[in-house]
């Protein structure tokens, strides 16, 4: 057992009393006589909440959230929000060259990335911009704060709740190297050269989307081209037989006929094309308690847990503590199959599925999440891969509903209606192999980007080090 001896005196200097040796011993690790304080270096500017403004075009108003930057690679999401044109962003908001967003709540907190390529736009209320005062070179601390010790340390301060959270005054109090000007130009540079091998190797990667995408149009000969020739009409001419197909309530928008004029072309390549109905034996809608930021009995999952490799993520749980033992029926399960009911035209109705161990904490899923249950004749796997891939994207874009297309719904009725491939369990699976293969294939390309990140953090150590 360690034991952290600290005198009353010394804790009393805390804003908040804090007491808990996790974080004392961290501050007393960190100590050095060139330290110099966080917010000497960085002036702190808070997030905010924009859910409101979120648009499906592409604007000068980039949204940056918690899920948009990684540890050590900085912002580099591929679904990045954007905002529509009449949000008004309070200037101290607005992303500028050179400042740093940086995770403050959650199982992820203290990622940080540089905000060069997102000028203009803002960044969400789970994370703070750092803002650096003139001379302090920003593009160092960046990779200072991404290096194995600094992730240690800055997770070291936080408080430990349920869902970790780093205080303003422990931010604003993090210990940080005084670096002069010339020495951190000089690494800057150094990291540069490495940096651009790094992106070389980078433009080899294939996304998990593309990959699947792939496999899916060699496998069922289907051709790409033709469905996204329809997606990108401006123009569709109808005639009111055609208004029939699939369209129970003579749904007449532009949208919807989209939708069903992909998915005749999708029935005219192939002939395994089947009526989801057939195989959903059972689908249950989450449930959304209130949340609050002290609660720690049960954790409760957003719609970000979704992503494109179909692999559920529990980076980013909210908390609950309402009596909701009697809602059993919505704590997830190993290996269940879920859809997003309620997301942007672009995320609506992706697909994951829950890869949980039997000691992990009861965790919810909300009320935009559906679960499915489907029959023995479906490989959820493979059916979360058709959902992903340009088969579900391009149909669930524009078969669900919603006046504002930055939050639109899917119901029964459209999943039903989704036509999906369905060949033997056999080829189910020798599919699902194919795309994991494809995806191992990106691994070694992977470790040697690893191999010279790791490169950039002995560059860091090295400067700290003269």
């Amino acid at each position: 057992m360690k034991i952290q001896e600290k005198s009353i005196t010394e804790i009393s200097k805390h804003a908040y009393l804090r007491f808990d040796c996790k974080y004392w011993r961290t501050q007393s690790q960190n100590r050095n006589k060139n330290a110099v304080l966080l917010k000497d270096l960085f002036t702190i500017v808070t997030g905010s909440v924009q859910t409101n403004s979120y648009t499906v075009e592409q604007t000068d108003k980039p949204y940056v959230r918690i899920g948009d930057i990684s540890y050590k690679y900085g912002i580099v999401s591929d679904d990045i929000i954007y905002l529509n044109d009449s949000c008004d962003i309070p200037t101290d908001k607005i992303l500028q060259e050179n400042d740093l967003v940086l995770a403050t709540i959650g199982a992820t907190v203290g990622k940080v990335g540089i905000a060069d390529d997102y000028v203009g736009g803002t960044f969400s209320n789970n994370t703070v911009c750092l803002r650096a005062k003139p001379p302090v070179n920003a593009k160092f601390y960046e990779k200072l704060l991404q290096t194995d010790k600094y992730i240690s340390y800055v997770f070291g301060v936080v408080s430990q709740k349920a869902q970790p959270n780093l205080q303003q005054y422990d931010l604003e109090n993090i210990l940080l190297p005084q670096i002069d000007s010339a020495v951190s130009d000089r690494v800057v540079n150094a990291i540069k050269t490495i940096e651009n091998d790094i992106n070389a190797l980078k433009m080899k990667i294939k996304t998990p989307k593309s990959i699947i995408d792939e496999v899916f149009a060699h496998e069922f000969g289907l051709s790409t081209d033709v469905l996204y020739k329809i997606a990108n009409s401006q123009n569709l001419n109808i005639s009111c037989s055609n208004l029939s197909f699939n369209n129970s309530n003579l749904r007449f928008s532009t949208r919807w006929n989209k939708a069903g004029l992909i998915q005749e072309a999708l029935l005219k390549m192939t002939d395994i094309l089947k009526p989801l109905e057939k195989y959903i034996s059972q689908t249950l809608n989450g449930f959304s308690p209130e949340c609050s930021e002290g609660a720690t009995m049960y954790g409760v999952l957003g719609v970000d847990a979704f992503s494109k490799d179909t692999v559920m993520k529990f980076d980013n749980l909210k908390y609950t503590d309402l009596p909701v033992s009697d809602r059993k029926s919505c704590f997830i399960k190993n290996g269940d199959f879920f859809v997003s009911r309620g997301n942007t035209t672009d995320l609506v109705a992706l697909a994951s599925i829950a890869e949980i161990s039997g000691n992990t904490e009861p965790i919810m899923f909300p009320d935009l999440f559906i679960r499915i249950d489907f029959t023995d004749d479906i490989n959820k796997r493979f059916l979360a891969y058709v959902f992903n891939s340009f088969i579900g994207r391009l149909y669930f874009k524009y078969a669900t509903k919603g006046k504002n297309q930055t939050m639109v719904k899917v119901s029964a009725k459209e999943l039903n209606d989704f036509y999906v491939p369905v060949p033997s369990m056999n080829e189910q699976k020798r599919i699902v192999d194919l795309v994991q293969a494809e995806i191992n294939k990106q691994d070694s390309i992977k470790a040697k980007i690893s191999e010279l990140r790791g490169n950039i953090d002995e560059v860091i150590e090295n400067a700290l080090d003269t």
